[in-house]
C-alpha cells in the first residue's frame, strides 16, 4: 500500500484508510495508540462488516456499532454512544462539547428550542440554531449571501426572513427535531451523515442504438454534408412561421401528383445529370465536404434537431447534415409518406411480395464518401435500424484464433481468440470469413474455426455466457476499421454521452440571462435551483424545488466522480445553499448570484460537498424481456384505467407515422420503452403493465387517450404479440 486512500462507508465514516506501513486504526486496550490492522480484519473492512470512525480512529461494527480489535477482529462491549466518542453519524452536531455530557443540551436533544440561549453553555456558537433561521436579524451580513455565497433563496425563506422574530422558527424546530433541514454545524459533518455512493465507471462504448422513426424528404435536389458550415454554427434558428407550413402542404401537394406521373422519373434523369456540378458549387461555397447526395423526395430519417436549424439525418448508409430548410417534415412529410405508402403496398401486392415499407420505392441517399471515412457517420450513434440482434453463439475450436480488421490473413490483427472462447456472429455466416463480436472486439475470422448449432446453444445455455471468455482486444475499438461493418451487437449502445452533452448545450444558451431569486424562468430570470430545475425538466426529469431537497434526489456520488450534467451542490457551516451543473473539467454552468446571472464557473471546492448522478446511463438495463414480472406490491400506485395495448418496432412498418422522440437521440429498449399520449401520461413517467415496469420514452404525437405502445426489438415479436388490453398503473 503507498498512498493514503480513504472511502466512505454507507454511514459517512470512513471504510478504509490506508498508509505506507498499511492500515492503521487504535487499540482498544485503553492506550490509544495507533497499531496496524491485520489482514483478517483488513478483510473485514473491505466486505463492510467494519468500518474506521474518522473522528475517533476506532473501527467499529457497522451492525452494533461496537468497537473493534484491530489485531483480532473481536468486538468489545463498549458501544458509540458514550461520551468518548461523541461523533457518531447519528450525532453530528455533538463533537463541540463531548467533555460534558451532563450539560442540559444533551446529544439526545443538541438544538432544543425550549433553551435556545441557556447561559450555562454560553460558548457554542458552532450550533446556534437551525438553518431555517440562524438568527439573521442579529446577522445582516448574511443579507449579501445570495450575492457573495451564490446562495439558493427560496420562496418559503423569503417569507420567513420577513419576520423579525424567531420564534415560528423555533416552534416548527420543536415539532420536527429531526428533520433533514436541521443544521449539521459544519460541512464535515454534513457529508459523514449522508451516503455517499461510489459509482462504477460508465465507459461510453461504440455501439449504436435503435431510434423511432421521424421521416424528411427532400425538397429538391441536394447533397448531405459532413459537418455544419462554420459560419452558421452559431446562428440561432427562428421557429417556421404558419404560412412557411401552409407553403409546404402545397407543395407537397403538387408533388403527390407528379409522383405518380412517368414523366417525373424522365425528369430525375436530366436532374441527376447536373447535379455533380450543384454540389461542387455548394462545396466551395459553404466549405465542407459533401458526403452523400440525394434527388427531389428522396427519404431521410431525422436523428437530432440542431439549435441552428440543422438536422442531423440517416438515408440508406449515408449519415450527416441538412438545412431544416432543404426538406418536408411534419404534415408536409406526413402526405409524401401516404403517396409512397400505396405505391409500395400495390407495388408488393402486385409481385405477390409481403409489403415491408417503402425504402425501394422511395430513393435514398447515395454516398460520395465511404462511410469509414465519413466524420459525421458517428456524430450521434443513433439509427432508425434494428441494432440489438439474436445472439448466435460460436466457440472457437482450435487452439488459437486471430481476429482480423479485414478478410484477409494479411491485414491487420484486432484481437485474439483462444480454444472455447465464446464469440457471437453478426454477419456473413455462411461466407469463409465471418464477422463476429467478442467482448469489444469485431472484426473476421475464417468460418471454419467456429463450432455453432444447437449443441453449442445448448451448453452456453447451461454453463452461462457469463463464464466464457471472450476475446484479447489487441487494437482499441477506436482504431478498428472493421468496427462498423454493421451496426448491429447483442446488446444496445450506451447514448449517455450524447444526453448529457445535449443537456450542456441546451443549458449554456441561457448563459448571460439574469438571476431571480426564487425565479424559475430560463429567459428571465431563476435562482440557482430553479434554473437546473427547469433545465432537467426538458429531459422529462421532476426535480424539487430547492437546492437543500434537491441535493436529496437521486443518487449521491463524490464531486470527484460527477460527469457533464450531473448536480454538485454547496454548503456552508452543514447547511445546502446552493447547486450548480457540472459542465466537465471543473466547469459549471450556474445561476450564480444577482450580480452575475445565469454563467459559466468553476466548481467551488472549498463548499463542495457531494454530487447527485440523476441522468440514467444505463439504458440497456431494462430487464429480461417485457414480459418479466419485476415490480413488487410496494411499488404499485395509482390505477390510471384500462388501456389498450399494441405492441411494436423500429421498422417502418411499424413507425409509418412521426412518433418518435429522435429529435433528442434518445432509444428505445425492449423491456423499457413505451409510446404514450403525453396528456395521459408525461414523459418520463414510470408505470406498472402485467406486473412489468416501463417507462414514457416516445411521446411522438401518433398515439392518443387510452393507448399505449409497446416497444419490441423485432417485428415478428410485434405480430406475435398482438394487441391486448391491461391496467395501468404508476410507479409509487
Amino acid at each position: 500500500m503507498s498512498a493514503p486512500v480513504a472511502a466512505f462507508a454507507e454511514d459517512g465514516n470512513v471504510a478504509v484508510t490506508q498508509t505506507a506501513a498499511g492500515m492503521q486504526a487504535k487499540a482498544v486496550d485503553g492506550s490509544e495508540n495507533l497499531v496496524n490492522v491485520s489482514d483478517s480484519v483488513l478483510q473485514m473492512v473491505q466486505n463492510g462488516e467494519v468500518y474506521l470512525d474518522e473522528a475517533s480512529q476506532y473501527l467499529l461494527d457497522a451492525a452494533t456499532g461496537q468497537k473493534v480489535n484491530p489485531e483480532t477482529g473481536e468486538r468489545v462491549a463498549e458501544t458509540t454512544v458514550t461520551p468518548e466518542n461523541p461523533a457518531t453519524p447519528e450525532n453530528p452536531g455533538t463533537p463541540e462539547n463531548p467533555e460534558t455530557p451532563e450539560n442540559p443540551s444533551t446529544p439526545e436533544n443538541p438544538g432544543t428550542p425550549e433553551n435556545p440561549s441557556t447561559p450555562e453553555n454560553p460558548g457554542t456558537p458552532e450550533n446556534p440554531g437551525t438553518p431555517e433561521n440562524p438568527a439573521k436579524p442579529e446577522n445582516p451580513d448574511s443579507a449579501n449571501k445570495t450575492e457573495d455565497s451564490k446562495d439558493d433563496q427560496t420562496a418559503e425563506t423569503d417569507k420567513k426572513e420577513e419576520q423579525p422574530a424567531a420564534a415560528p422558527t423555533e416552534t416548527k424546530e420543536a415539532e420536527n427535531p429531526g428533520t433533514e433541514t436541521t443544521s449539521a454545524g459544519s460541512n464535515q459533518a454534513l457529508i459523514a451523515s449522508q451516503k455517499i455512493v461510489k459509482l462504477p465507471q460508465v465507459v461510453e462504448d461504440f455501439r449504436f442504438w435503435t431510434v423511432a422513426r421521424k421521416y424528411a424528404f427532400a425538397k429538391t435536389d441536394l447533397y448531405v454534408r459532413e459537418s455544419i458550415p462554420s459560419s452558421e454554427k452559431d446562428i440561432k434558428a427562428s421557429e417556421v412561421s404558419k404560412e412557411e407550413k401552409a407553403a409546404d402542404l402545397k407543395n407537397v401537394a403538387k408533388r403527390s401528383k407528379i409522383l405518380s406521373k412517368t414523366a417525373e422519373k424522365k425528369a430525375t434523369a436530366k436532374t441527376e445529370k447536373t447535379f455533380d456540378k450543384q454540389v461542387a458549387q455548394q462545396q466551395l461555397t459553404e466549405g465542407v465536404r459533401a458526403v452523400g447526395q440525394i434527388t427531389q423526395d428522396g427519404l431521410l430519417y431525422v436523428l437530432k434537431e440542431e439549435e441552428n436549424g440543422w438536422l442531423y439525418v440517416e438515408s440508406g448508409n449515408v449519415r450527416g447534415f441538412v438545412r431544416a430548410s432543404e426538406v418536408y417534415t411534419g404534415d408536409a412529410a406526413q402526405k409524401l409518406l401516404s403517396v409512397y405508402q400505396k405505391q409500395a403496398k400495390k407495388k408488393a401486392e402486385a409481385q405477390k411480395t409481403e409489403y415491408k415499407g417503402i425504402e425501394g420505392t422511395a430513393k435514398t441517399a447515395t454516398a460520395l464518401v465511404d462511410p469509414s471515412e465519413n466524420q459525421a457517420f458517428t456524430y450521434l450513434r443513433a439509427t432508425v435500424n434494428q441494432t440489438v440482434v439474436k445472439k448466435e453463439y460460436a466457440l472457437v475450436n482450435v487452439d488459437k484464433l486471430n481476429i482480423r480488421e479485414e478478410k484477409s490473413e494479411d491485414s491487420l490483427l484486432v484481437g485474439t481468440l483462444t480454444q472455447g472462447n465464446l464469440c457471437y456472429i453478426l454477419a456473413d455466416q455462411d461466407s469463409e470469413w465471418t464477422y463476429i463480436e467478442s467482448g469489444d472486439v469485431r472484426g473476421f475470422v475464417k468460418r471454419e474455426y467456429l463450432s455453432t448449432g444447437d449443441e453449442v446453444t445448448k451448453q452456453v445455455n447451461e454453463t452461462g455466457e457469463e463464464k466464457f471468455t471472450t476475446a484479447k482486444e489487441e487494437l482499441k475499438p477506436e482504431e478498428n476499421d472493421a468496427l462498423y461493418y454493421t451496426l448491429t451487437s447483442t446488446k444496445a449502445g450506451t447514448p449517455s454521452g450524447e444526453i448529457r452533452q445535449s443537456m450542456l448545450e441546451f443549458a449554456s444558451q441561457f448563459v448571460g440571462n439574469p438571476y431571480v431569486w426564487g425565479g424559475t424562468s430560463l429567459t428571465d430570470g431563476a435562482d440557482c435551483s430553479g434554473f437546473v430545475q427547469q433545465i432537467y425538466k426538458q429531459y422529462g426529469y421532476d426535480l424539487p424545488r430547492v437546492a437543500a431537497d434537491q441535493a436529496q434526489y437521486g443518487t449521491k456520488i463524490a464531486v470527484e466522480d460527477a460527469q457533464p450534467g450531473d448536480l454538485i451542490f454547496y454548503a456552508k457551516d452543514g447547511d445546502i445553499h446552493h447547486v450548480v451543473m457540472y459542465a466537465g473539467n471543473g466547469k459549471t454552468i450556474e445561476a450564480a448570484n444577482e450580480n452575475d446571472g445565469i454563467i459559466y464557473g468553476n466548481v467551488d471546492t472549498t463548499e463542495a460537498v457531494w454530487a447527485t448522478r440523476i441522468l440514467n446511463d444505463q439504458y440497456s438495463v431494462a430487464g429480461a424481456g417485457i414480459g418479466e414480472v419485476n415490480a413488487t406490491e410496494d411499488m404499485y400506485g395509482q390505477c390510471l384505467g384500462n388501456f389498450k395495448i399494441t405492441y411494436y418496432c423500429a421498422c417502418e412498418i411499424c413507425c409509418d407515422v412521426e412518433t418518435g422522440i429522435t429529435a433528442t437521440g434518445t432509444p428505445v429498449v425492449e423491456g423499457q420503452t413505451i409510446a404514450v399520449d403525453p396528456n395521459v401520461i408525461p414523459y418520463g413517467t414510470k408505470v406498472i403493465i402485467g406486473g412489468h415496469v416501463f417507462t414514457a420514452e416516445d411521446c411522438g404525437g401518433a398515439i392518443k387517450e387510452n393507448r399505449i405502445d409497446v416497444y419490441v426489438n423485432n417485428h415478428a415479436d410485434a405480430l406475435a404479440l398482438g394487441v391486448t388490453n391491461a391496467d395501468v398503473y404508476l410507479v409509487k
